[in-house]
C-alpha cells in the first residue's frame, strides 16, 4: 500500500504521512487548495491578520471578495458562511494552513501558512503591477483630453506640436506598459 500524501492523509484512514517536501504540501493539494476563490480569499484574508478572527468576521469578507453585482448580500453572506464552516476551514485546517476551533468559531494562520505565504506576495505583486498600469492609463486618457482641448483652440502651428506631443505620451504608456508586462514571471 502506498502512503497517503496531502489532503486524503488527513481524510483517508485518520493515519497521517508526512509529505516528502519540507512543508508538507505537495503541489497537488496547494493547487487544489487555491483552485477555490473561497479558499484564496480565506487565505489572502488570515495573511492580512496576524490575529485571530471569528469566523463570522472572516465570512463577511470572503463574501466581500466574491461578491457580484447580482447577489443579495446577506444571502450570499449566509452561503460563505455556511461553507466556510463545513467545507473550506476543515479543509484548511486538515493540510495545516489554518487553525480552525469550530466550538469558538475562530480562525488563525496555521503552521504550515508560510508554506504558501510566496504565492500570495506575488500575487500581491502581480496585482500593485496592475494597478500601476491602470494609473498608468488614466494619466495617459486625461493628458490626451487635455492636449486635445488645448489643440482645438490654438493656433495651427501650435496645434501640430501639440498632437506630436499627444503621440509621444501614447508611445511613452505604450512602452511603459509592455516593459513592466514583461517583468511579471508565473
Amino acid at each position: 500500500m502506498l502512503p497517503t500524501v496531502g489532503l486524503d492523509a488527513t481524510l483517508d484512514d485518520g493515519e497521517t504521512t508526512v509529505s516528502p517536501d519540507k512543508d508538507g504540501l505537495n503541489d497537488a493539494t496547494v493547487f487544489d487548495i487555491l483552485g477555490n476563490e473561497r479558499r484564496r480569499a480565506c487565505l489572502h484574508c488570515l495573511a492580512e491578520h496576524e490575529t485571530e478572527l471569528s469566523v463570522s468576521a472572516l465570512g463577511r469578507q470572503v463574501a466581500r471578495v466574491v461578491a457580484d453585482v447580482e447577489t443579495d448580500s446577506d444571502e450570499l453572506y449566509d452561503s460563505v458562511y455556511i461553507s466556510l464552516c463545513q467545507t473550506h476551514l476543515p479543509k484548511l485546517d486538515a493540510v495545516g494552513l489554518v487553525k480552525y476551533d469550530q466550538d469558538r468559531k475562530r480562525v488563525g494562520q496555521g503552521p504550515r501558512f508560510d508554506a504558501i505565504r510566496d504565492q500570495f506576495e506575488a500575487s500581491r505583486t502581480i496585482e500593485e503591477q496592475s494597478s500601476d498600469r491602470i494609473r498608468a492609463g488614466t494619466v495617459a486618457s486625461i493628458l490626451t483630453v487635455a492636449i486635445g482641448a488645448v489643440a482645438v483652440v490654438s493656433p495651427p502651428a501650435v496645434r501640430t506640436a501639440l498632437l506630436f506631443g499627444l503621440v509621444a505620451v501614447h508611445l511613452l504608456v505604450l512602452v511603459l506598459a509592455s516593459t513592466s508586462t514583461s517583468t511579471i514571471s508565473y
